[in-house]
Parts: structure tokens; sequence; C-alpha cells
């Protein structure tokens, strides 16, 4: 039987419905067995590990809700969605179900029976979402979660009289028979998912009403004589998946969770700055009242919201302490009707992605044999091969006190090991500083895995020891410690100003340039004489020459190591100051000079022989490249205007245009690119090509203004030569007040 011939024969007759309702009711009533969710629950151990993952509103807000449901619903892209997703380097997914709407993105014949809904009045879409979620994200190992709210959508008129769920739903605690009827719908869902979802959070079980001057409705599921109750609950979740694992909302708190019959605790915030620790001093940190921590949080400013409510460093530093204590955060982005995460975050998520995994350009990857480790006690190398350690190699202890040191040059270090069921504890410190006790204890096994991420160092020389403890976790069988490999981000140069006195000048140099004029550090030092030279000694990977390009500038002669490398010519009809003039990259490890020789011919164009250094930035792997938006190597077509100003612009300086079809483009070497630009309320979008070929929609509307910031980020391109296009579009967010594309920089690697 089709399903609209059943809803109308169901319609036609009211009383077998009012059977098969009592029916279905009684089933519920009759005790069977069931999958509880339980404290220290090992299910959520993918969750732990997983770090973060993607908290998902859809169509939160109604702004984007508009026209037939059906159509909406089959407009999102599921596979650019499940790609993005991928590249944020979320390990799961938060999908709304349905909200407060009472529209639902899958079918459930349960709800429209027990609402009397017909095939053309039903809510619910045609198209099973979150089974085409799952088929998307499946391949990239990504879970899938669904969020549902616990009562009757509220702008639903009539479902919570016929369901039984009294309105308004926050003013009154939930009815026995309603609590039936929504565990029965539930159950539908939860049975036809099975294993494809991988946990369920829930919304408005609050017990902060008395903030409000409103009841405590918690206490509808937390009376365990009663037949429904948060038990039954989570019951009906896990009843197609019983290693499924599920949370009810308290409200806006990070606290003890209302009941042991959930995995792990919502911890919804409206402002990230609350650690695990707080709860449990480290390294137990994991577990709050036996339950996993865990916290919510948009990203934007509001659920499904444009803008970036923390900066990137910020955030990625607060993550990364997050984690360390075994925390999880569900990040809420905005994502469009179509199924697109909003560029700009984006960006900042795959900079989460970076600093906590280790991952991106520039990263070096140190294995556990290597020399550069120093290893003190007593430590095992019989590792079995084949087992998914890195290069098949590990070190591990157990013997307490035992430590191993590494010594690296970078701003960001992730170490990568393993927990397990025997697994211990370890203090790490950076630089002889205890910065985080950590728990390696795991119900099950995780061979190569992040462990411990330390980001935001300043340039140059760190060393983290991981030492280990005598303690261990009540659960665990041993206190195994295992080091696997380091992953180091390289591409921060340590700078050099011209002043520093390991930078030999011979000849005629004179120091008089014009303070605040846009040189580093206000100095700098210039020769018109020929054959004199200034040389540098370095300890590097990659070498970097800033000075000054213009109409009155020569040539020079760039040596590496006593040989000729490059002449670089300096003239340009336009003044660029502090810009790059020469780059040399994968070079040997170990120590290096750089000659910069004044040559006595100059450009044709040129009226003097000026050479200029300014600064070297010198980095251990291959060095992130900064290009203003001044820069000749850009190329700007249509109408750009010039005059922004402001010390959140890099150099204080910008580009933008209002005028659709007007493009930016610029060359690089590399295999990352991140455009810097601005988010406003009066901007618009634009379209970004890699190569010629169209990679990404740019929506550059913020209510709040962000200057400065990366909007857009590309990486995992081949090496070599690459182009970037960034074409201002005719179109705009609805609620944006005008059309402005604007750009401040290219950062490429």
């Amino acid at each position: 039987m089709t399903r609209s011939i059943m809803m109308g024969f169901l319609k036609k007759n009211a009383l077998f419905r009012m059977l098969l309702i009592a029916a279905m009711l009684i089933g519920l009533a009759i005790p069977r067995q069931q999958a509880s969710a339980q404290t220290y629950n090992a299910n959520t151990d993918w969750f732990m590990q997983g770090k973060y993952g993607l908290f998902v509103q859809w169509l939160y807000g109604g702004g984007d809700m508009t026209g037939d449901w059906n159509t909406l619903v089959n407009g999102f892209n599921v596979a650019r969605f499940a790609q993005q997703a991928n590249e944020s380097g979320a390990k799961y997914v938060i999908f709304t179900l349905g909200q407060n709407s009472g529209y639902f993105a899958s079918p459930n014949a349960t709800y429209d029976l027990l609402t009397g809904r017909t095939a053309t009045t039903t809510k619910m879409s045609t198209r099973d979402l979150p089974m085409d979620l799952y088929d998307a994200l499946a391949p990239y190992g990504i879970k899938l979660m669904l969020y549902l709210p616990a009562r009757t959508p509220s702008d639903d008129p009539g479902v919570g009289d016929i369901l039984g769920d009294p309105a308004p739903i926050y003013d009154h605690l939930a009815t026995q028979d309603f609590q039936a009827k929504w565990e029965s719908i539930i159950q539908e869902w939860s049975d036809r998912y099975g294993s494809k979802v991988a946990g369920w959070w829930f919304d408005g079980t609050y017990n902060n009403g008395a903030q409000y001057g409103k009841p405590d409705i918690s206490q509808a599921y937390t009376d365990y004589t009663k037949a429904h109750n948060f038990q039954t609950f989570a019951a009906a979740a896990k009843h197609g998946n019983a290693n499924a694992i599920v949370a009810f909302d308290p409200g806006l708190a990070v606290d003890l969770p209302m009941t042991t019959h959930a995995d792990y605790i919502t911890g919804e915030q409206n402002q990230l700055s609350i650690l695990p620790s707080q709860a449990n001093a480290a390294p137990y940190t994991r577990w709050i009242g036996g339950i996993q921590w865990s916290e919510t949080a948009y990203q934007g400013n509001d659920w499904n919201s444009f803008g970036l409510k923390y900066t990137t460093p910020y955030i990625v530093d607060y993550l990364s302490k997050v984690t360390n204590q075994s925390g999880v955060l569900s990040f809420g982005p905005h994502v469009d009707k179509t199924g697109n995460i909003n560029a700009p975050q984006l960006a900042q998520l795959v900079a989460i992605k970076n600093g906590l995994l280790g991952k991106g350009p520039g990263v070096q990857v140190t294995d556990d044999a290597d020399a550069a480790f120093a290893y003190a006690g007593t430590w095992g190398t019989s590792i079995p091969s084949g087992t998914g350690y890195y290069s098949n190699t590990g070190h591990f202890t157990k013997t307490p006190g035992s430590y191993v040191q590494y010594t690296f040059n970078g701003t960001n270090v992730v170490w990568s090991g393993v927990k397990g069921p025997d697994h211990g504890t370890a203090d790490v410190y950076i630089d002889n500083v205890l910065d985080q006790s950590v728990n390696l204890y795991a119900a099950n096994r995780f061979v190569d895995t992040e462990i411990y991420s330390k980001t935001g160092l300043a340039p140059g020389s760190h060393t983290i020891k991981i030492v280990a403890r005598s303690d261990k976790d009540a659960a665990s069988t041993d206190y195994y410690v295992e080091v696997d490999r380091m992953n180091v981000a390289t591409g921060m140069p340590t700078v050099t100003d011209d002043t520093a006195s390991g930078i030999a000048y011979s000849g005629t140099w004179p120091t008089s340039v014009p303070t605040g004029t846009g040189y580093y550090g206000d100095t700098g030092h210039f020769s018109t004489t020929s054959a004199s030279y200034a040389q540098y000694t370095f300890t590097g990977k990659s070498i970097e020459w800033y000075g000054v390009l213009g109409p009155d500038h020569g040539k020079a002669d760039v040596y590496i190591d006593g040989t000729l490398d490059q002449t670089v010519d300096l003239y340009n009809a336009e003044r660029y100051i502090d810009t790059l003039l020469y780059t040399k990259r994968n070079l040997s490890a170990g120590s290096h000079t750089i000659k910069i020789v004044v040559r006595s011919d100059r450009n044709a164009s040129s009226v003097g022989n000026y050479v200029e250094v300014d600064r070297f930035n010198v980095s251990q792997g291959t060095p992130v490249v900064t290009r203003d938006d001044t820069h000749p190597s850009w190329n700007y077509t249509g109408t750009w205007l010039t005059s922004v100003s402001g010390v959140d612009y890099y150099k204080h300086t910008g580009h933008y245009t209002s005028t659709a079809g007007s493009f930016a483009e610029a060359s690089f070497t590399g295999t990352s690119v991140e455009w810097v630009g601005k988010l406003d309320a009066d901007h618009g979008k634009a379209d970004v090509y890699i190569d010629g070929t169209l990679d990404r929609t740019v929506d550059l509307y913020s209510p709040n203004r962000h200057t400065g910031i990366t909007v857009y980020n590309k990486q995992g391109l081949s090496g070599g030569n690459h182009t970037i296009k960034i074409v201002a579009r005719s179109d705009k967010n609805v609620i944006a007040t005008n059309y402005y594309v604007e750009v401040d920089a290219l950062i490429y690697q």
C-alpha cells in the first residue's frame, strides 16, 4: 500500500486509526529489552577523540525558509556539503532533523498518523535528507548525529493539543501521554537509520526555568517511577542503534548532567571560555558526573548566522586546551539552504583543523625513531608492524618519570601516540613549563591519534617534554604512554631586522630612512655603490629578503652559500616599502649564508641604483608569504578604489569595488592560498577562481565588521605556480546593504 493510499485509508477509518494508535502506545508501555544511556560510556570514545564537529541548525531563523518545503529539502547538495565538512576537519555533523517550524527533513509515518496529517497536509519531506547525508559523509569517515526538539514544534499551531503537549510548552511540563507519543515518533526514525545515525541531541528539556520565571520542565523526565522519563526517552533514540549516544539540553550551561541516562552533555554556550578542568582536575577531565564533557556554540553572531564571533587565534587556542583535556566542541557555522558552508567560517574551521591536528601546508612530521627525539628512562620499541603506527614505529613506556624531549622550530606542535584501555597519564611541558596533564585511557584503542596540541607559540625554537606519570584512570589496566610522531607547523618565519648584529654590511650603506613610512621596525639600510654588499648567515630551510621596489632602484645579485642564485631587478614605477624581493626555498637543514651585492647596471626605465635591505625572514620549512594588496603583482581590472585606512588592514591599505565583474588577480607559488579581506553589513559576494576554474562563491556579509581576516582559503594544491582570481558578483545577501568586495592581502605557502 502506498503512503498516500495508506494515509487516505486512515483518514476515512477513524476507528481503525484510534485502535492503531492505542496499540502503538500500549506497545511502548510494555517492558522490553532497552538500550540505555550510561555513565562512562565507551561508545563516546569516538566522540571524544573526534575533538570537534559541525552543529548545523539548518534554516534556523527562517531567512532561507521560503517556498515549497520539498523544493528546499531537495535542493540541499549533500555531496558539496560533505566535501566542505571534510575540508573543515570535523569528525561528525549534528544536523537538524526538525525544529519549531513543524517541518521535518525526513518522512515519519508515525508523526503523520498521530497528528492526523495526510499526504497533502504533511510537513514531512518526501526526501530522506539524513539518509542522503549519511551516504555523502560516510566515505570521509564523518559520523552523522541528529538534532530534535524534545517538545512539539511551537510554531505549528494545534499540534501540541493533538499530541497532548500543553502550550506554551515552556510553561508546562510534558505529559506522560505526550512523552509516549514523542518516543514512538523518535523510535521510527531510530529504527530506520540504525547504525547510520551515531547520536542524538535533544533540545528543550531545560532545568533553568527559574531564571525566567518558568517551571523546571526537566522534572517531567526525572520521575523514574512513571512509565516515561529520560531513560525511556534515551531508549527510544537508541532503539535502532544501541551504540548511539544521546544528550539532553538543560539550557545555557556547562554543568553536571540532569540525568545519568545521557552519554554526553550538550554544554550549550553563548561565550566559549569554560574548560573541562574547571569541573575535574587534570588529567581526569573527560567526565562530568560520569558523562562525556562537551560544549555546543555558534560560530557566527547567532545560530546559522554570518560573521565570526571569535578571532581565529582565540578559538584555535581555546579548542586546543579543551581537546587536550578530552573535551569536545560542536561548532555551528552558517550553512545556506543549498548546503554551502559560509566561506570565511570554513576558512576558520580549516585553521582549527591545522592547529589541532597538525595538518596543512608547511607542516613537518617527525617520526618517533628520528634522532631528534631524546628518550630518558625505560622506553620499548617493539611495535607490531601493520597495526597503524606512523612509519610502523613507536616508543612506549610505563615507568613513572621516564620522558622524551623534542626540540623544534615552529609555532604549533602536535603529539600523536596511542590511547587505549591499558594506557596511563602523562605531563606535557613546553619550554620546561608544565602545560597540561593528559589522560591516555580510552575503552577502545586509537593508534597514531592526536593526543596533545600547542598552538600560537612565538616563532623560533621550542622544546616539548612528555613525562610518564605514576597514576592512571581507574578503568585502565596499565600505565602505558606512547610516542608515535610530532607534527610541527614550521612556516612562520623568524624575522631579523636590518639593524641586527648578525647582518654584515660591506661598502657604503647609509641608514637614514624616514620613520613612519612603512619600513619594518622603522629602520632600513640602502646603497647605490656598486659591489657594496650585505651578508647574513642563518639556520633554516628558507630565506626571504624584504626591501623596497621603486622608480629609482637598481639591480642586485643574490648569492646563497657563495653561489650566484638570482639577479633581482628592483625597478618599479610605483614605490613599495617592506616588500618581498627574493625567496629561496628547500635548503638543506643547517647553516646557510645569503649575500646581496649591488650591481652597476639598472633597468632602462630606472633613474637610480638604490638597493635596500629592510629585513630577512627565516623559516624551518616552507615559508608563509604575505603579499599586500598594493604589491605590483596584483592585477586589478574594472573599478577598484584604494581610499581605505586603519590599523586592522595589512600595512594599512586595501582595494575595494562594488562594480559587478571587476576582478583582482594574482599569481603565486605554493600549495595553499588565503584571501585576506573584510566582512561587513554592506558587503556583497565574490566568485573565486583557482587556475581559471570557479572554486567557491564567498558571501562577505556580516552584521558586524571584521577587517583583516581570511575570507577564503584553498589547500592541497599541487606544488608550483597558480593563479587566484576574485570577481565581484552582481548579487548579494538579501540583508546586505551594498555590494562591496575588498582585497587586503594574499597569504600563500
